[in-house]
């Protein structure tokens, strides 16, 4: 749709007025979002044959495998992580699984999926895949030292507070509180946090959940996001970048998307993108614009116990026992594991976490 857009405004004669549109703006962030979040990372409910168990909230338990073994402490404790061998965290484009090993080709399943069952543009795609892998050191970037993991997640705010009422995997993405201008000054650049992304979704994909069919649910919360947001050219830039590597390389893997504190004009463009959607993606999309339904929907969703309570309004709308941390972001054991593991590797290889100022 986003090619599609381009394609038909280039054709115009006034270009600049066009581009100077609004309505160009906004539809353009709505296609880049509904992209974003229909074609995101996979996540699966069953329990995973790998660590950590997860249930529901993120918390996890102890469990051991040949290659790492993870003791998480209670929240109140101390938190202890040992690392049999960080050098085994090495995960390649091939799964157990993923239909590759059954395909003539070595095509997982998912890129056919993608492709509608091209064979060719599925083989096209998955070939893409493998040499993104390669150039970008993928497959090793969870034993590889990640100094700006704080940075990333105060520049930009991406976390998994835990689990669904249908036990999926939540991420929230908090796109109203990119902080570019931080990241300049600090030297994270548009790609940094990129693959800080990429290293979440290979920690939740290959170390939390590696099912190869799995699906998530994602709370994209836009407060914050105006107009002018979308008109900077460095935002624009890392989110189309953004898109188009978790569309090309972790396609279709969209449980259900909720988008919070939208703007009215979202929901303009949203009526104007509607019917070219297909209805199995409409169905997995609710636009929400605050108040106390979007509230009663995320608690419904989410589970009184584990919603984030800094993306809720009203915190009457909680039992008692469950508003004592309202507004205030709270690290899951999910969260804190993943951190863990990256200290671990920092400490390794002679490295420090680059400080949050």
């Amino acid at each position: 749709l986003c090619c599609m857009l381009h394609a038909s405004l280039f054709q115009q004669k006034d270009i600049n007025n066009i581009m100077n549109n609004n309505g160009y703006y906004l539809l353009y962030f709505f296609l880049l979002t509904e992209i974003t979040l229909v074609n995101c990372v996979p996540f699966r409910k069953e329990q995973s044959p790998f660590l950590p168990v997860i249930s529901r909230g993120g918390a996890s338990a102890s469990q051991v495998t040949e290659e790492i073994s993870v003791t998480l402490a209670s929240p109140d404790d101390e938190k202890n992580l040992t690392i049999s061998d960080i050098d085994t965290l090495v995960f390649p484009g091939r799964k157990p699984g993923d239909g590759s090993e059954s395909d003539p080709d070595g095509i997982p399943t998912r890129f056919l999926n993608m492709q509608k069952g091209n064979r060719e543009k599925a083989k096209i795609a998955f070939d893409h895949h493998l040499r993104w892998r390669k150039d970008h050191q993928v497959d090793d970037i969870l034993k590889r030292p990640h100094a700006k993991f704080d940075l990333c997640k105060k520049i930009f705010p991406v976390y998994i507070p835990g689990l669904d009422q249908q036990n999926h995997i939540v991420v929230v993405q908090r796109v109203g509180m990119i902080d570019i201008d931080y990241g300049e000054k600090h030297g994270v650049s548009g790609d940094d946090l990129l693959m800080h992304y990429i290293y979440m979704v290979e920690y939740c994909w290959n170390i939390l959940d590696p099912t190869p069919d799995a699906v998530m649910t994602t709370v994209m919360d836009l407060k914050g996001v105006r107009m002018k947001t979308i008109r900077d050219g460095h935002i624009r830039g890392f989110l189309r970048k953004f898109v188009s590597t978790m569309s090309e390389n972790y396609p279709n893997r969209s449980h259900k998307t909720l988008v919070i504190n939208a703007p009215a004009w979202i929901n303009t463009a949203y009526t104007l993108v509607k019917p070219l959607l297909r209805s199995s993606t409409r169905e997995k999309i609710t636009i929400l614009n605050g108040g106390k339904e979007q509230d009663q929907m995320l608690i419904d969703i989410l589970g009184a116990e584990h919603v984030p309570r800094e993306l809720l309004k009203d915190p009457s709308l909680l039992r008692s026992n469950d508003n004592d941390k309202y507004g205030v972001h709270v690290s899951s054991d999910i969260e804190i594991q993943m951190r863990e593991l990256c200290m671990a590797s920092l400490e390794k290889h002679g490295e420090k976490m680059l400080p949050v100022v």
